[in-house]
């Protein structure tokens, strides 16, 4: 029991009680999104792709370079500040921490689904289709009931696979400087996105990085959302090839199978009508629906938690080793 005491309290471990402490401080900490510091970040990503981006047109190689050059202008003096804090700072899990509480921001989506979620109770359609609109891509005007609840959960889904276990994945890998920088890149893309005509070509460097980088840790959150919803619909799901067309389709077909609903349908973009692939089982969802993804994203946080110690210990007995 000693030994076991002894290794929880390691120096090793300390970069895991420093994320439990982050994670448990981003769940009941509430920061307002205009004093967040990545709603600055997506300003600034705005500002530049309305300098950038004109509405003259331009060649396809042009707005390609002009897509690796914007992240690297943006990223640079952020690196840049950090490098310094690190290099100067006595107290570095310190700022470590700060890095990943800046990083893991995922509370806001969690917030404007209760609020969709009470304005769908109160039967008021169009206050819950203003709720969604800031988490969601897609045109909201014109949602239906079960429209908002299946979008909503769609968006829930993709968004802690990549706001929020994505970032956990990179801090285990790369520390705090690795999650900011996956967060800055994911802000990036999410306001440069290839979804709108005027960012197909300037966000497809971007995006492709992203995915790159999202790829394993997305399928490590599906794990854990099977895991804590139901293993046995969501391990069915692995076998059927449409969970393979992309890694979205892959996140929703899994997780719409565990949790039993249908999901995908057709969404409009810049007034344009994209039918997307339905996932999941036949059942259609309902407003019940809606809550229950976040007690699942919740129980799959937990799970994550447990995985990401047994890394640690993992990584602890290998140095022990050697």
């Amino acid at each position: 029991m000693s030994n076991l005491i002894n290794i929880l309290i390691s120096e090793q471990l300390l970069a895991y009680w420093v994320l439990v402490l982050v994670v448990l401080i981003e769940k009941f900490v509430y920061l307002p999104e205009k004093y967040h510091p990545l709603t600055l970040l997506k300003l600034m990503a705005q500002g530049m792709a309305n300098k950038v981006v004109t509405s003259e047109p331009r060649q396809i190689r042009q707005q390609q370079i002009a897509g690796i050059l914007a992240p690297l202008t943006l990223l640079l003096p952020v690196c840049t500040v950090i490098a310094v804090f690190i290099l100067l700072s006595q107290f570095p899990l310190f700022f470590e921490s700060i890095m990943l509480l800046t990083a893991l921001k995922f509370q806001y989506v969690i917030k404007q689904t209760q609020k969709v979620n009470q304005a769908l109770r109160s039967e008021k359609k169009i206050l819950a289709r203003q709720m969604l609109s800031p988490i969601v891509l897609r045109e909201t005007e014109k949602l239906s009931p079960m429209g908002i609840v299946k979008a909503n959960i769609e968006s829930v889904l993709l968004r802690f696979c990549y706001q929020y276990c994505s970032v956990i994945f990179w801090y285990l890998i790369a520390g705090g400087v690795g999650a900011l920088v996956y967060r800055v890149l994911y802000e990036l893309s999410h306001s440069w996105n290839v979804k709108l005509i005027r960012f197909r070509y300037f966000g497809g460097p971007t995006r492709r990085l992203i995915k790159l980088l999202q790829l394993v840790p997305s399928c490590l959150t599906c794990c854990s959302l099977i895991l804590a919803c139901n293993l046995k619909l969501g391990a069915a799901a692995l076998i059927q090839g449409k969970s393979y067309k992309s890694l979205s389709m892959f996140i929703l077909n899994i997780s719409a199978s565990a949790m039993g609903i249908s999901l995908g349908g057709p969404a409009y973009y810049n007034n344009k009508k994209i039918r997307m692939p339905s996932c999941g089982l036949p059942k259609q969802v309902t407003l019940a629906d809606n809550q229950r993804v976040l007690i699942i994203v919740n129980s799959a946080t937990w799970v994550t938690m447990i995985a990401a110690l047994l890394f640690y210990f993992l990584t602890y007995s290998t140095a022990q080793i050697h």
